[in-house]
């Protein structure tokens, strides 16, 4: 390569505007930052903010200590299954604000070298533990990190285990693959293949989705909640230890003094939607009775005690969660990213969360009875292709009496999610905290009041069709 060689600014889905020209020599021009390059020591300069940003692209040490470029070689090796040596990693981009509160999310590509010669790469997502002691400690992110690292490793590799001894027509695989993972409570790291390579993106969660994202998603639960159905069915000892490895991370007693001031705070929150868009109302007169403090208590039941016909839940499945692939506008194919909040439960947690965190009224007026029987129609039909009988594991008047028994769950979980819904990414809280260890979660998850109709009625029409449903 030439040093006088000027390469064109390459544009990169969701990159941030640190990914600019690469010039050889550095010249001005009119793009917004540019690279330097001797060997892997980077400097970016920053020609809004001024900075200059010393990087080493020969290593991902700084990102965590556990991440040792003899790793990476593992990974990489494993990964292409042949042998590999890592070489560098580039930045692509970082992740929009908000989207992320436990962990620290960058997305980057990471080269590897064969013993031909032939360098290759992957590109990835990388969540690291905060280098911030604080928002670690506050957030309990190391409890996050440990719970989606067990999915991986331990819960996913029996699944699809499980899964591989069947002819499936339609089997599990909306998931983004592991790249590796490790974890001693202080340097966490988790690194999954990018699912944007192969053009799966987010819907905008600001706006709600559609029927047809709503059924893609039905669709990839009714497939993950299906194999727990049927290898508790047919390998109950087996499943059973999967089982005893899954923590409740965020509704659990041990938890409450955690959470309690931040769960008063949000149902403040719903109490104020409420009361200015249907002001003395039914409506305002149950979310009162609803968003109290005892709740957090169903809230714990519902999460810990639902086991009889629990599954393996995803346990967040609000939009960030979910990834698409499109063809001519319409969605194809769905995966689930995220299982820090993993769950046994009642499948009911994950649909009754995604209804009241993605969906609006008017979708719910037109759909919900419909996509209640969409998921219940491809769950069964998943658990006869297992090889197990859906009518006797979980038939439909059993699954209508959980939905009326335990959707309070979503709206609950809705008042912790749809305030950073519909919030721009500009708004988007910004974690990088300073203070003591110990400090009130509400005081760093900042909640104010909904300053739009539009947010406002976002809640106070999930209460509304609680209310219409006799969930409340």
């Amino acid at each position: 390569m030439s040093n006088n060689q000027v390469y064109p600014r390459k544009e990169i889905p969701g990159a941030s505007t640190r990914v600019a020209a690469l010039l050889l020599p550095v010249t001005f021009s009119d793009c917004e930052c540019f690279k330097l390059t001797h060997k892997f020591d980077v400097i970016w300069l920053d020609l809004y903010n001024q900075e200059i940003m010393p990087e080493d692209y020969s290593t991902l040490s700084h990102v965590s200590p556990l991440v040792t470029n003899e790793r990476l070689s593992k990974a990489l090796t494993d990964w292409f299954k042949e042998e590999y040596t890592f070489t560098h990693w580039a930045y692509v981009g970082d992740m929009n604000k908000g989207d992320s509160f436990v962990s620290e999310v960058i997305r980057i590509q990471i080269y590897g070298v064969n013993t031909k010669g032939h360098t290759n790469f992957v590109q990835v997502i990388l969540k690291s533990i905060p280098k911030n002691v604080f928002r670690r400690s506050i957030c309990r992110s190391h409890d996050f990190f440990r719970n989606e690292i067990n999915f991986y490793k331990n819960i996913l590799p029996e699944l699809i285990a499980f899964q591989s001894k069947k002819k499936l027509k339609n089997p599990f695989d909306r998931y983004v693959k592991l790249f590796f993972a490790y974890a001693d409570g202080n340097n966490d790291v988790v690194c999954l293949e990018d699912g944007s390579v192969y053009n799966f993106g987010n819907a905008i969660r600001q706006e709600g989705i559609d029927l047809e994202h709503c059924k893609m998603t039905f669709r990839a639960f009714a497939e993950f909640h299906a194999l727990s159905f049927a290898m508790k069915d047919q390998e109950p000892k087996n499943f059973k230890e999967l089982q005893k490895t899954i923590t409740e991370v965020y509704y659990d007693e041990p938890h409450k003094n955690w959470y309690i001031n931040f769960w008063n705070r949000i149902s403040e929150v719903a109490i104020n939607a409420v009361e200015k868009e249907y002001p003395n109302s039914i409506y305002l007169e149950k979310i009162k009775k609803f968003a109290v403090p005892e709740r957090y208590e169903d809230m714990i039941n519902a999460a810990t005690k639902t086991s009889e016909n629990g599954v393996i839940c995803h346990g967040d499945s609000w939009g960030a969660n979910f990834l698409y692939r499109y063809e001519d506008g319409h969605p194809i194919d769905a995966k689930m990213v995220d299982f820090q909040m993993l769950r046994f439960g009642t499948p009911v947690l994950d649909l009754s969360v995604m209804i009241y965190t993605c969906t609006d009224q008017e979708l719910r007026d037109k759909n919900y009875d419909e996509l209640l029987h969409f998921y219940h129609d491809t769950l069964s039909s998943q658990i006869e292709d297992l090889g197990s009988d859906p009518q006797k594991i979980y038939p439909w008047p059993v699954f209508m009496e959980e939905i009326k028994k335990y959707s309070y769950f979503g709206l609950g979980y809705s008042f912790d999610t749809t305030p950073f819904t519909v919030l721009a990414p500009e708004d988007a809280v910004d974690l990088e905290l300073e203070g003591e260890e110990g400090k009130d979660i509400v005081d760093v998850w900042k909640v104010p009041d909904f300053k739009t109709k539009e947010g406002r009625l976002r809640e106070a029409n999930n209460v509304k069709h609680c209310v219409g449903r006799g969930y409340i």
